[in-house]
C-alpha cells in the first residue's frame, strides 16, 4: 500500500494533534471497503492532513481529519467501477446519494453514517475512483457545534473574517453582543448582512468572486476562468498509470502555497498514448490548475469487438 501521510494543518505548518479514534475507525472503514472492490490490490492511501477550526484567535480551537484513497480504474472496462463503490459502501451500511456530475462523463456521489462522510468520484473515459473521507470536528476544549464547512469540504475559499462559520464571530451569530448591559447592539447587523452574519461574506462563509480574484493577483496568479476553461498544459510523462499520477499531483501546492483542491481526472486518447489529465480549483485563492500526463498505450482499454451478423437462415428441405 502506498501511503504518503502529512500531519500538518494548513499550508505547511506542524502541530497537528494526535489522531482520535473517529478517524483511525474512518481510515479503516475507507481501506476495509476499498480492499473488497480489489482484492488483488492494495489501496493507495493518497495523503493524510488535517483541517483546522478557528474563531477569533490564530490558534485552532479544534481539527477535522481527512483520508483521500485512490482506489482503482486504470485496468479497463474490467475493473471495478463507481458503482461497484457505491455498492460497497450501501454493504458496509452507509447511506449513498448520487449527486448530480457537474460535467459530462464524470460520476461523483456522498456516503454519510452519523458525523463522517465520504466524497466518491470517478473520471471522465473510465478515470480512477477516489474515495475523500473526513471525520466530525474533534474541539479541544469546549464544544462547539460543527461548522458548516471547513477549508478541505468548501466549494470555494473561507472567507478570512469568520473562517467559514458564516457568522460574527464577536457574537457568536446572535444579533446582540451581549455588552456591558448584556444587551448590546452587535455592529455585524450593518451592510444588510442581517443580525448576527458575518459582514465580510455576508453569511456564506465563502470569500466573494472579486476577493478571490484580489487573493490570486496578490500571488501573481491568473483570474480563473468559466467551466473547465483550464489551460492545456504540456504531457508530462514518468508514470505508468492514473494512479501514481495522482499521486504525484496530489503532492504539489499552488503558487499560493495551498495543497488542498478538488481534483477531476480526464482520460483521452492521443495516438498511442493515454492522456490523463487532472484540473482543479485551489481552495486557497481559487486559482484554476490543470496538469497533464501521458500513459503507456498498455493503459488503454481494448476496444469492444462488434457483434457479427446474423447468419441467414439455412434452406429447408426440398428448397431449391
Amino acid at each position: 500500500m502506498t501511503d504518503t501521510t502529512d500531519t500538518t494543518d494548513e499550508q505547511g505548518h506542524g502541530s497537528a494533534p494526535a489522531v482520535p479514534e473517529s478517524a483511525v475507525w474512518l481510515k479503516g472503514q475507507l481501506l476495509e471497503i476499498a480492499a473488497a472492490l480489489h482484492p488483488d490490490r492494495r489501496p493507495a492511501v493518497v495523503r493524510e492532513w488535517t483541517d483546522p477550526v478557528r474563531l477569533r484567535d490564530p490558534a485552532p480551537v479544534g481539527h477535522r481529519f481527512f483520508f483521500l484513497l485512490c482506489v482503482g480504474g486504470d485496468d479497463g472496462p474490467s475493473s471495478p467501477g463507481f458503482g461497484d463503490a457505491l455498492n460497497a459502501f450501501a454493504a458496509a451500511g452507509w447511506t449513498v446519494r448520487r449527486q448530480s456530475p457537474g460535467h459530462p462523463g464524470e460520476s461523483w456521489a456522498t456516503a454519510r453514517q452519523e458525523d463522517f462522510e465520504v466524497r466518491i468520484y470517478e473520471g471522465d473515459g473510465r478515470g480512477i475512483v477516489t474515495f475523500t473521507g473526513w471525520t466530525p470536528v474533534v474541539y479541544t476544549e469546549r464544544h462547539l457545534p460543527q461548522p458548516p464547512f471547513t477549508l478541505s469540504t468548501a466549494g470555494g475559499v473561507l472567507c478570512d473574517d469568520c473562517h467559514g462559520w458564516g457568522v460574527c464571530l464577536d457574537c457568536e451569530g446572535r444579533a446582540y453582543s451581549g455588552g456591558s448591559g448584556g444587551y448590546g447592539r452587535c455592529l455585524c447587523a450593518a451592510n444588510n448582512a442581517g443580525p448576527g452574519r458575518c459582514v465580510e461574506c455576508g453569511g456564506s462563509g465563502l470569500l466573494t468572486a472579486d476577493e478571490a480574484s484580489w487573493r490570486r493577483r496578490q500571488y501573481g496568479l491568473p483570474d480563473a476562468g468559466r467551466g473547465d476553461a483550464v489551460r492545456q498544459t504540456p504531457a508530462e510523462g514518468g508514470h505508468d498509470s492514473s494512479t501514481s499520477a495522482f499521486i504525484d499531483v496530489s503532492k504539489r501546492s499552488c503558487g499560493c502555497g495551498e495543497f488542498r483542491c478538488f481534483w477531476r481526472n480526464i482520460l483521452s486518447v492521443d495516438g498511442e498514448h493515454l492522456l490523463s489529465r487532472f484540473v482543479g480549483t485551489c481552495q486557497g485563492c481559487a486559482a484554476e490548475r490543470s496538469y497533464t500526463f501521458a500513459l503507456p498505450s498498455r493503459g488503454l482499454a481494448a476496444p469492444a469487438v462488434p457483434p457479427s451478423p446474423p447468419l441467414p437462415p439455412s434452406p429447408g428441405p426440398g428448397s431449391p
